[in-house]
């Protein structure tokens, strides 16, 4: 009786897992609330791995079933959370690094720093960065640009999102967004040493919460209030179906300009304000390769909102780059986001058809 009941409830948190997988595939503008289950993912996973210790207890050989369930979501469980060592890549690599430094604001708080992320990023000496929510303008991003400009880096900075790269850049603007300060694509070509890379720049549509929301929402998890919990999920809810709509059109567009490129080399980083069980994350993943599940370990979280533990900044490279030692910093705070770095190694191409 014990064991049929409790066969029937890992079969029930299986199915619900594989069904939080699949709603990846839902366009979000149709099926808006049903494109969001991805976010319980996690929940259904722990309560698979939970099984797993029941049924050490009760009957072993029942072991069988949540293991099953957990290799059916395999590729998924490796894409929230992959297990890797370092490779010990031999050869020249490039450093990348990705940071959304939340407008590099000149009035330090305990969070928010320009001028602690400006000193990460100079000390970092990686050899392409690529910063959202950046100005092109003000105290901070002036002594980001001069000390730039003194270690001979190229920069573009266009709708608050830069462009830092030891190579420069080829011709015009590639690909942008309208809009000033805010959520967008900015897309230029460089030229490393006769090899030409795009470099796609992201900053996709944020969920909208205002920090008092967020804080509000921390608030009631830390406290337990029901009430609070309750009208804080409805908001927060309703906020991430809406920016998940905008989000998948902003998606569509850029996995559009990647097909319109693959027969060149890609680098796409950003702020895609997507956990990697999401419309935009599978969407980008099925052209490009991610750099965190292919060399990452963790869950490596890289939103610091209270409340909010995700892995929201990702990198995407292109199938002639080998990633390697990729991580989210955790030793820099300087803005509601850690910075994600990896390694490259260059690998010859071949023709990919598009």
């Amino acid at each position: 009786m014990l064991v049929g009941i409790l066969a029937g409830a890992n079969l029930v948190t299986i199915l619900l897992m594989l069904a939080s997988c699949l709603s990846t595939y839902l366009p979000p503008a149709i099926h808006p609330r049903l494109s969001q289950a991805g976010l319980l993912f996690p929940i259904f996973l722990l309560l698979n791995i939970a099984f797993i210790a029941i049924w050490l207890i009760v009957s072993w050989r029942w072991t069988l079933l949540p293991l099953l369930g957990m290799a059916t979501c395999w590729s998924y469980i490796r894409d929230y959370c992959p297990i890797n060592f370092n490779k010990k890549q031999t050869g020249d690599y490039i450093s990348v690094l990705s940071y959304n430094v939340a407008g590099l604001t000149a009035a330090p708080t305990e969070v928010f720093d320009g001028y602690k992320a400006v000193d990460y990023i100079t000390a970092s000496g990686a050899d392409i960065i690529l910063l959202q929510e950046c100005p092109n303008g003000g105290v901070v991003y002036n002594q980001l640009k001069h000390t730039m400009d003194s270690l001979n880096y190229h920069i573009k900075n266009d709708v608050a999102m830069c462009i830092i790269s030891r190579w420069p850049f080829v011709d015009d603007v590639v690909y942008r967004t309208p809009g000033a300060f805010g959520n967008g694509t900015l897309a230029w070509r460089i030229d490393m040493d006769g090899d030409t890379v795009l470099m796609i720049n992201n900053h996709l549509q944020s969920n909208g919460l205002s920090t008092e929301e967020k804080a509000e929402y921390g608030d009631a998890l830390d406290s337990y209030d029901k009430d609070k919990m309750k009208a804080s999920g409805k908001l927060l809810f309703s906020k991430l179906t809406k920016a998940a709509s905008k989000r998948e059109e902003q998606t569509d567009s850029v996995c559009q300009l990647i097909k319109r490129n693959l027969r060149h080399s890609i680098i796409l980083t950003g702020d895609m304000n997507d956990t990697p069980i999401s419309y935009t994350y599978q969407q980008i993943s099925s052209l490009l390769k991610n750099a965190f599940r292919e060399s990452g370990s963790g869950l490596g979280f890289s939103f610091t909102g209270k409340g909010f533990p995700v892995r929201i900044d990702h990198i995407f490279v292109t199938e002639d780059w080998e990633t390697d030692h990729t991580y989210v910093d955790k030793s820099i705070q300087a803005s509601d986001h850690r910075p994600i770095l990896t390694r490259l190694y260059k690998h010859p191409r071949t023709d990919q058809g598009l």
